[in-house]
């Protein structure tokens, strides 16, 4: 069963990122996925940040899933403002470090399956 992240809000209401099993579990919570995969209810893509440890002392494995990309998935991602009323000093600043962090996270290639 794989476990996905869900969004309680409307937003992404009917998209799907990630889902690769035609069953799934679905959790509003990041550490609440992580509390179930160590207790080996479920597989599910995790940030390696958050679960380097578990890998580490051998409580996660990596798994290699058919048809998920290895290494990362990639989201679009916008910055969009009126040319009338630009970003602030906070909003380029926070426009700039989004795309500082794509950049690090396709070469690290930070998000992996898990079980």
């Amino acid at each position: 069963m794989q476990l996905v992240l869900t969004d309680r809000s409307d937003l992404s209401a009917g998209i799907e990122f990630g889902v690769m099993s035609p069953v799934t579990w679905r959790l509003a919570d990041l550490f609440a996925k992580q509390a179930f995969l160590l207790r080996g209810l479920g597989w599910g893509g995790m940030p390696l940040h958050a679960i380097q440890t578990d890998l580490d002392r051998g409580r996660l494995v990596r798994l290699s899933v058919p048809g998920m990309p290895q290494g990362s998935f990639s989201m679009p991602m916008s910055a969009v403002y009126g040319t009338a009323t630009p970003p602030g000093p906070a909003g380029r600043w926070l426009i700039e470090r989004l795309k500082i962090c794509i950049r690090d996270a396709a070469a690290e290639k930070d998000v992996d399956a898990v079980a």
